[in-house]
């Protein structure tokens, strides 16, 4: 499946806060509790998500439908691709690889579900861009960046666009290089015990699928 080189611009939030999550993974109920303890208002904030909504957690149909709610945006994860390359586009590597990572919930929901469930996925952007009021810009990519500024996304081959949904490279060496054009970015993808700062990267992924709780950030 090939991958556009997407991206959303999020306009600054004038009436309310941004906050910034790790993979949700299926876990719903505990994301919202989570906003709950830190008195989201669904009516004026705004969630994004660094992608993975799905698998591994009880409520893989509930994650998906939060793309339905005005006030939560996400970017396309490893598994969101897994899903849509392997049951839209059926390849059909990707689709065992999937169930054998997550995937099977779709294997006890209605058929009649499934192409609703891909259109909603087909639309996520690889990477979503937001200002704040005070003009700091941050960059919410699922897992990497591997460019040397925020504007050659646009420029990105398959290869590139493949990183940054899936690479684990920079994470593993602790590179320490900043990205330019962008204040800041957030990724997900890769497992920490907690916030992880590397350069202008932050990586919030705690893996909330072991039993551990959301990072989430106010932007």
């Amino acid at each position: 499946m090939k991958l556009q080189a997407s991206r959303l611009k999020l306009p600054p939030n004038t009436v309310g806060s941004d906050y910034v999550v790790g993979d949700i993974h299926g876990h719903v109920t505990q994301l919202l509790s989570s906003l709950e303890d830190i008195n989201f208002n669904k009516e004026s904030d705004r969630l994004i998500c660094v992608g993975d909504l799905i698998d591994r957690g009880p409520e893989s149909i509930e994650a998906i439908e939060l793309l339905d709610e005005p006030w939560f945006y996400a970017v396309m994860g490893n598994h969101e691709y897994l899903m849509l390359s392997g049951m839209r586009h059926k390849n059909s590597k990707d689709r065992m690889v999937w169930l054998k990572n997550g995937g099977e919930w779709v294997m006890h929901s209605t058929p009649s579900d499934w192409e609703g469930w891909l259109d909603k996925i087909e639309t996520l952007p690889v990477t979503i861009e937001v200002s704040t009021t005070t003009g700091v810009t941050y960059g919410i990519v699922h897992a990497d960046f591997p460019g040397i500024h925020w504007d050659d996304f646009e420029r990105f081959d398959q290869a590139q666009l493949y990183r940054c949904i899936w690479s684990r490279s920079n994470f593993n060496s602790r590179s320490e290089h900043r990205i330019q054009g962008i204040d800041y970015l957030f990724h997900g993808h890769c497992i920490s015990d907690f916030e992880l700062k590397l350069g202008n990267r932050y990586y919030i992924e705690p893996g909330v699928f072991l039993g551990n709780d959301f990072i989430i950030k106010k932007l």
